[in-house]
């Protein structure tokens, strides 16, 4: 019965204000792991990340998506505009039609763990991305792990509602209203079972929030659920503490709300009702 999870702030990097928000919110004691957007100039704090937070584990978000790549846009040509900028939300549909080099996207990704990993050293632990797009690329994500070692990742297997007051119910409500959204996760299950063939490690599922009618990680009282309702066996949820600045602004449609998820995952609240629900609080490492 025993019931582990994995807190995992992603966006560290992203920025001034996202790099010092999961700076905050780890003072809270409740994140034990680290996602990093190595393609910002703030990601070399990850430096300072380890020596403050040794036990904490550290991964590549990785990032064909939004700022600028890390190698130079000239060897990167079909992953940038004009400007020398990732494509941002256009890149899902320019990599369905072939229109980025496949050559290309791997020499980038390869290029942000190399980064991350010259930082972290043996605290980088596993592979997750902005906006979950490596479900679009997974073939590639799965040659990329098995060629870095990195054979730990995110499991996009949701679990949803649990920070709704009747989990089951809300879970079945949402699945009969809106089917496309458990077919959607039917076909998440698929892709993590072949990962796991392929000797990916992982979470047995993502805490996926949202579909249960209160709101999202934005309200305390949604967490507090979460670890009430958290099934048995070991489980990931992601959030994104910041302090929006001009980059999110900039890149990033999800912004004030990452101030409004800092304030709840920065004090001892959510660390003392895990102790006190007996959620033990996990890096990737553990697993």
């Amino acid at each position: 019965m025993t019931r582990r999870l994995i807190v995992n702030a992603d966006g560290f990097g992203f920025g001034p204000g996202a790099t010092q928000g999961v700076f905050d919110a780890l003072a809270g004691g409740f994140i034990s792991s680290v996602s990093v957007n190595a393609n910002f100039p703030e990601a070399t704090r990850v430096e300072e990340l380890v020596r403050r937070y040794p036990a904490v584990s550290i991964g590549v978000h990785l990032n064909p998506m939004v700022g600028k790549p890390c190698l130079p846009a000239a060897n990167v040509r079909s992953l940038v505009d004009g400007n020398g900028d990732l494509h941002g939300n256009a890149f899902p549909g320019l990599f369905r039609r072939g229109r980025i080099a496949r050559a290309e996207l791997k020499a980038e990704l390869l290029e942000q763990i190399r980064n991350v990993r010259n930082w972290a050293g043996d605290r980088l632990t596993h592979l997750d991305s902005q906006g979950n797009r490596h479900l679009d690329y997974f073939d590639l994500f799965l040659e990329i792990a098995r060629e870095t070692g990195i054979l730990r990742m995110r499991n996009n297997a949701s679990t949803i509602c649990l920070e709704s007051p009747r989990p089951r119910l809300s879970r079945w409500k949402t699945y009969l209203l809106r089917p496309h959204v458990w077919l959607a996760h039917v076909y998440r299950k698929r892709q993590m079972r072949r990962a796991r063939t392929a000797g990916m490690r992982m979470a047995d599922s993502l805490v996926t929030v949202g579909y249960g009618g209160v709101g999202n990680k934005t309200r305390e009282e949604n967490w507090i659920r979460i670890l009430r309702h958290l099934p048995p066996g070991t489980h990931e949820v992601y959030c994104h503490p910041a302090h929006p600045d001009e980059t999110l602004r900039r890149w990033s449609y999800y912004r004030e709300d990452r101030a409004a998820e800092l304030a709840v995952l920065r004090g001892p609240i959510l660390r003392r009702e895990a102790e006190r629900l007996k959620v033990d609080l996990i890096p990737f490492d553990a697993l």
